[in-house]
């Protein structure tokens, strides 16, 4: 039998005593502490906004200058569905943007965030203005007559000897013919086609600046030319397109991004959008809202409008074009290069 040495005995017993320490040491629980935790506090904010003469005004950019103690953090809800972080800094103001044309008032909730996830909040509002991107505005303009002023300008189909104020093509690309205008699978002329419900609408476009809106009215003497899909469903109709007694509504109008599929010198790629049951003299169904501008001027704009309902169809499309009543020839505003 074979007897351990007692160096050896030695080594072993202080590794068992070692190992047992550390399990002891290892299960007791480690303790930390804040200290005292209490919620930051805010003293005061202040939202600068640009006034007319300063380099940011129409910008749409607001400054918020948090002030107060014991805050790391704070989050902006900026009142129009957004919100934003930032790390306190009483030197540095955040600035956030509000994209919003027009004059626009918000109502903002600030959070401060302190050790812990201390909160503490306040709330207040302001009133800023927006002003519209070069392009959009120019239209407002052509449209209204100016956007300087409250303004109005109308509008009537370009009804006479030259094709296109009225007629059907194709909807998505359309390659030019020869003689470099679009195609027009059926382009008539006030002797092939006059319809006197269609011809006398007056088609108002009015321009508040006070909000910084465009709207649209539609005077159309007591008839609207319905095409033959929505006749059946309206009192009085038939089968065929015709005219019936209709009060078009006065609409919301915005400009928005046509994502057109043609050549760029043949569209401004900018759409007339309009709100509720908007339509521009032709009746072609409630859900089509969306005229992609052609081209506009002081006296002339060409729309086209995608068949019907369905916007994913874009193979068709009716092709019009409007004049304005009073001769604006010199109005002073045309669309940047």
């Amino acid at each position: 039998m074979q007897f351990m040495n007692m160096k050896n005995f030695k080594y072993i017993y202080g590794i068992g005593i070692l190992t047992l320490l550390l399990t002891i040491v290892s299960c007791q629980e480690e303790e930390f502490e804040f200290g005292d935790v209490s919620a930051p506090t805010i003293s005061s904010v202040m939202t600068n906004v640009p006034s007319q003469g300063d380099p940011d005004y129409g910008t749409g950019n607001v400054f918020f200058d948090l002030q107060g103690d014991d805050i790391i953090t704070y989050i902006v809800y900026t009142g129009d569905g957004r919100s934003e972080s930032f790390k306190f800094d009483g030197d540095s103001p955040a600035m956030i943007n509000y994209s919003l044309p027009g004059i626009n008032t918000y109502t903002y909730t600030i959070i401060a965030v302190g050790i812990g996830g201390a909160t503490s909040s306040t709330t207040g509002e302001f009133t800023v203005f927006t002003d519209l991107d070069d392009t959009t505005k120019s239209i407002f303009g052509l449209l209204a007559g100016s956007t300087t002023i409250d303004s109005s300008k109308t509008w009537k189909l370009d009804a006479g000897d030259d094709p296109g104020f009225y007629g059907v093509g194709p909807g998505g690309v359309n390659v030019p013919q020869n003689d470099g205008d679009l195609v027009y699978w059926w382009a008539p002329t006030s002797a092939d086609f006059n319809e006197d419900c269609l011809f006398n609408d007056e088609l108002t476009f009015n321009f508040d600046l006070e909000n910084f809106t465009l709207s649209m009215s539609t005077d159309n003497m007591g008839d609207t030319w319905y095409h033959d899909d929505y006749t059946p469903g309206i009192p009085g109709g038939s089968n065929t397109a015709e005219c019936l007694d209709a009060t078009p509504p006065s609409v919301s109008v915005a400009i928005t991004n046509a994502n057109s599929e043609l050549l760029p010198e043949f569209t401004t790629d900018r759409a007339i959008e309009l709100g509720g049951d908007g339509f521009m003299g032709l009746y072609i169904g409630n859900a089509t809202r969306k005229y992609e501008i052609l081209s506009i001027d002081c006296n002339l704009v060409s729309l086209r409008i995608f068949f019907f309902d369905d916007e994913e169809n874009r193979e068709n499309a009716w092709y019009l074009r409007f004049r304005a009543v009073e001769d604006a020839t010199d109005c002073g505003i045309t669309l940047p290069n």
